[in-house]
């Protein structure tokens, strides 16, 4: 990379909630992240490109709790009722056991899910994916008390979601077929990719989590200078 060229990202949060007649929009915070490239010359003058794109939800059950909402309803009418049931004890309507002591460490029971993460073929293997990752995490630390992802390969997925030609034309460039087919190999690449994040395995299932009141040294040693 020329030395005489600064480059960073820039990560653009749009954050959307709900209000009306749809209760479970309430208990949800949907965050769009644009992720851009940001190059400056040794003239000062500043470009950038759109390389990345992301989908994270913050599940605000400290809300529902307020408001004696169903946990089940929530997670049910979200298309999340993987999620919901690794989580949470139906009957009871609160956490499992194992997942009530992760929560107790952080005194705060909202729920931040790694939905999609998406950065084009001509900007992977940078280390921007832990970069975006660490943002993530690191800004809305506040704001939850279990961040959890289940890692599967977008390129395994049987179709892509929402089919309009904007989403057609990402996906596109983003050339799932160039990625990893082998399905042994891909899922193995995306769990090491986490495990180097600090992220815990659940059990042998495809879910990962983080708890942001324990330190993590693997996080804390990732920094900007990987794009040097």
């Amino acid at each position: 990379m020329d030395t005489d060229i600064i480059t960073f990202l820039r990560l653009n949060y749009s954050l959307s909630s709900s209000t009306g007649n749809i209760e479970e929009e309430r208990y949800i915070n949907k965050y769009n992240i644009e992720v851009y490239e940001v190059q400056i010359d040794e003239n000062d003058k500043e470009s950038s490109s759109l390389i990345g794109k992301v989908d994270v939800k913050l599940f605000l059950w400290e809300l529902c709790i307020e408001d004696n909402y169903w946990v089940d309803d929530l997670f049910s009418q979200l298309d999340h009722n993987e999620l919901g049931g690794l989580l949470f004890d139906y009957e009871t309507n609160s956490f499992k056991k194992e997942w009530q002591e992760e929560i107790d460490e952080s005194s705060n029971s909202n729920i931040l899910y790694l939905d999609r993460i998406e950065i084009l073929p001509e900007y992977r293997g940078k280390g921007y994916g832990r970069l975006i990752t660490k943002d993530i995490l690191l800004r809305l630390n506040s704001s939850y008390g279990i961040a959890i992802l289940k890692a599967f390969p977008l390129q395994l997925e049987a179709s892509h979601p929402n089919p309009s030609k904007q989403k057609n034309e990402w996906n596109t460039k983003m050339n799932f077929k160039q990625m990893e087919q082998d399905s042994n190999i891909a899922k193995k690449q995306l769990y090491n990719f986490y495990k180097e994040m600090g992220f815990k395995r659940y059990k042998r299932s495809e879910y990962f989590y983080l708890n942001p009141a324990f330190q993590n040294p693997k996080l804390d040693k990732i920094d900007i200078n990987e794009l040097s």
